[in-house]
């Protein structure tokens, strides 16, 4: 699986301008099967009569129990293993990085930053020869090509849309003409999607104020923010303003260790849930329920996001590099770039979509949706068009896929279906059952809220009856939309199935229901 298909999800929907300030890519590729055994029978359980002992056997369910704890060990130890043999190097450039640069800074007179640009650089190049190989090439000159398209800023504003416009149109022809039939490309296109987004928010945020040609970087700069060691691999995106902050670490080494040590021990847990966990469970619930097959094949897609996120996530806190102000930052973990826990057990679409990819959210709130939509009072027509505009940028920027492109598509209309229903039904009701979470007993505007209820109240009850609907109804959608994305390519299984055969098999159920709470809003509004 390659990363470019973990970001799909990671696009903005944020319809409540209360709630506006909560989106690989990160980016990079990685293969999300790490030490996968070879028979599938030795993988899982073992033969069918084997387990056909097992269920007669007085004893066959501590029996089964045993021998899939024994599986999931052959699984564990050869992916985590892997994971560590891939990740170590990354870890060690990033903290040694900060180690030049921080005895740069103390020994010398800040007279020049471009010592600490070249730090950053040198760091970055190791872990991308460690990563891609002689590939490395072709992206140092697809970044002096983004250099040599910065001097259009001088244009104005207008330069800056152009520059945006050439730089995702560049990666298509980089994909069509040069690439296209090459394996290898996928890996190369997640890092320069991350590329492509400095980039552009660069030439925005430099022709944002006067003074530019004064304000355009130098080529030290450049290339220190293009391929700074905490985020060419694996992402995410970082403003260059907040490059430039985080040049000297200011956090303690003892602050670092402590959230370095947590994100490690989840990325062990995510990479483990994503190789073992849940395609044991999928193989196992095979005969039983549709639903569940592409519920835990799709947890496997997304455990692979958690784990490139949470490993990105330690790159950051190792690098002592933290995010734009918007973004969330945990006291444990450092900087968050996903948030699991909303996305497992969502309130509402919108909300999983947010916490998909923080970085990339804001990203796509600053740079796309914001200018498509100006002002609050904008109409709902111009919202929508915001909406499925910041959808496409999303989507052109993650390549030639067409699996991505149906997914953030059919994302981008089950959200804003869902939002309208359910503002619509809390201003009829007075209920707290928008999309957006509560934002607490002090600020919630509607009478029917559950913190402002008692336990013994009837609204109380109704209101999270609701809500809990809401969310079985999104995550059903989550499994649905995810499973098209498990596989390398278009077609999955031997029989050559379409990659919408899970869709067909579900009897597309879930475009159904988007497009049953269009007509539902349009009923009661």
């Amino acid at each position: 699986m390659d990363y470019q298909y973990f970001e799909e999800e990671s696009d903005y929907i944020d319809l409540d301008e209360e709630e506006e300030d909560d989106d690989v890519e990160t980016a990079g590729s990685l293969d999300h099967r790490f030490g996968q055994p070879n028979s599938e029978d030795d993988y899982y359980f073992g033969g069918e009569d084997e387990m056909e002992e097992l269920v007669v056997d007085g004893h066959g369910v501590l029996e089964l129990a045993g021998r899939l704890l024994e599986s999931m060990q052959s699984c564990v130890q050869p992916s985590v293993l892997q994971v560590m043999q891939y990740v170590a190097p990354m870890l060690l450039l990033c903290l040694l990085c900060r180690l030049l640069c921080l005895l740069y800074s103390q020994r010398r007179r800040l007279t020049s930053l471009a010592p600490l640009h070249l730090f950053h650089f040198a760091c970055g190049l190791i872990i991308l020869q460690l990563t891609v190989g002689y590939r490395l090439l072709l992206l140092l000159l697809l970044a002096a090509v983004g250099y040599l398209l910065l001097q259009l800023l001088r244009l104005g504003r207008r330069g800056a849309q152009v520059l945006a416009v050439l730089t995702v149109g560049s990666q298509f022809l980089y994909e069509l003409l040069i690439w296209r039939r090459r394996s290898d490309w996928p890996q190369l296109r997640g890092i320069q999607m991350v590329v492509n987004m400095k980039l552009i928010s660069l030439g925005f945020d430099l022709t944002a104020s006067g003074q530019l040609q004064a304000r355009i970087p130098g080529p030290f700069a450049y290339l220190g923010y293009i391929y700074s060691p905490a985020t060419c691999a694996l992402g995410p995106w970082v403003s260059f303003g907040c490059y430039m902050d985080c040049l000297v670490p200011r956090n303690s080494c003892l602050v670092s260790l402590r959230r370095l040590l947590p994100n490690v021990v989840f990325c062990v847990l995510a990479v483990t849930v994503s190789n073992c966990l849940a395609p044991a469970l999928s193989d196992f619930f095979g005969d039983s329920s549709h639903f569940l097959v592409m519920y835990w094949d799709a947890l496997s897609v997304r455990s692979s996001h958690y784990f490139v996120g949470i490993m990105a996530q330690a790159l950051l806190v190792a690098s002592d590099q933290r995010l734009d102000g918007a973004t969330k930052e945990s006291d444990m973990l450092g900087p968050l770039i996903s948030q699991p826990w909303r996305i497992e057990w969502p309130r509402s679409i919108s909300s999983l979509v947010r916490s998909w990819n923080i970085p990339m959210h804001e990203w796509l709130k600053r740079y796309i949706y914001a200018p498509c939509k100006p002002t609050a009072s904008s109409s709902r027509g111009r919202t929508l068009l915001a909406v499925l505009c910041t959808y496409l940028v999303s989507s052109l920027l993650h390549g030639m896929d067409l699996r991505i492109y149906l997914v953030l598509i059919s994302l981008a209309l089950l959200a804003e279906g869902e939002s309208l229903l359910r503002r619509q039904l809390a201003s009829l009701l007075n209920a707290c059952v928008t999309a957006n979470l509560c934002p607490g007993k002090e600020r919630c505007r509607y009478s029917h809220c559950p913190s402002k209820r008692r336990l013994n109240s009837l609204s109380y009850w109704l209101v999270r009856l609701t809500n809990l609907a809401f969310t079985a109804l999104a995550i059903f959608h989550l499994a649905y939309l995810g499973v098209v994305l498990l596989g390398d390519g278009l077609e999955v299984g031997e029989d050559g199935d379409s990659f919408l055969w899970h869709w067909q098999q579900a009897g597309y159920l879930s475009h159904y229901i988007g497009l049953g709470t269009f007509v539902l809003y349009l009923f009661i509004s």
